[in-house]
């Protein structure tokens, strides 16, 4: 028993409240099968192992019933039964999750980022972006999900390191989109994505960068803080189609950065329309030269129409 955990111990362990944990002990059974000489509970590695596979269950979006029901057969045993199919004891069965995206894909996500449970919350958003592709998980489920968090910053000043996971977790899940698999012309022109030289949250840029790849359209990704000298270079040497420049909080190096670009592309040899995105641009609209995207569905509908 020297390594088993306390209630207290293995709810911190693994990101849920100890009332959570006494009720699934309560209501499914699955708690700790030894005690203490004095008689409390203590949990040990096969008890923390069945509570971090209920966890993982309940983060993708089953009823805790069912997935209690799931752990406690085991794997290869009876598994739980999805929409249509009968229980063993000939009761319906009345749950299968979703594929990818949906109410449970959010929540699920939630769960699991205040667990600070990286795996699970990347695996869900890679489960939404195969079914339904890089729009509709960064509209529905990342920007969701980012926002959630930020707010909950905003208003108690705490799990600051649960929006840095999110964060991070999103940008790998993007990062690992497979490009389109038709060939790309070897004269196509690509599309230069940059932040203004102060702006450190690159995520838009980063969900634009995998909504392009996806649809087989090349592009360059300089980041956040991009100086304005390397734009210009980028953009002297490579003869984009277009820029696109995100700042979340326009300043004036980010309005030099975007004169700067836009006198580039003027000079290049091929036409070079330039476009600003973000909250930081909006009243600048009438001075960069090109437009203003406001979301990403806009960003892809001009720049990649279909």
């Amino acid at each position: 028993m020297s390594d088993a955990l306390s209630p207290g111990a293995t709810a911190r362990l693994l990101g849920i409240a100890p009332s959570t944990l006494r009720s699934w002990d309560h209501r499914y059974g699955i708690g700790p099968r030894e005690r203490s000489p004095g008689g409390h509970r203590r949990y040990a590695p096969e008890d923390v192992a069945r509570l971090r596979e209920l966890c993982r269950l309940v983060g993708e979006g089953l009823p805790p019933a069912v997935a209690a029901e799931r752990v406690l057969t085991g794997p290869g045993r009876v598994p739980a039964p999805r929409v249509g199919e009968r229980r063993p004891d000939g009761r319906p069965g009345g749950y299968s999750l979703p594929p990818g995206g949906g109410a449970p894909a959010l929540q699920g996500a939630s769960r699991a980022a205040m667990r600070l449970d990286a795996d699970l919350v990347e695996t869900l958003i890679e489960r939404s972006l195969r079914a339904r592709g890089v729009i509709a998980t960064w509209e529905d489920l990342a920007m969701p999900l980012l926002y959630g968090m930020g707010r909950k910053w905003e208003d108690t000043r705490s799990h600051v390191e649960v929006e840095h996971l999110l964060s991070w977790c999103v940008s790998s899940a993007l990062r690992r989109v497979p490009a389109h698999p038709g060939p790309v012309p070897p004269d196509a022109r690509p599309v230069v994505l940059a932040c203004a030289p102060e702006e450190t949250h690159s995520l838009p840029v980063e969900a634009l960068a995998a909504a392009l790849r996806e649809r087989g359209v090349p592009r360059l990704v300089l980041g956040p803080c991009t100086p304005v000298d390397a734009t210009v270079r980028t953009v002297r040497r490579t003869a984009p189609r277009a820029v696109v420049l995100w700042s979340h909080v326009g300043d004036a190096d980010g309005v030099r950065a975007l004169r700067e670009t836009a006198r580039a592309a003027a000079t290049s040899p091929q036409a070079v329309t330039v476009y600003t995105a973000g909250a930081g641009w909006r009243s600048l609209n009438a001075r960069a030269g090109g437009g203003h995207l406001g979301s990403l569905p806009e960003a892809m509908r001009v720049l990649a129409p279909e």
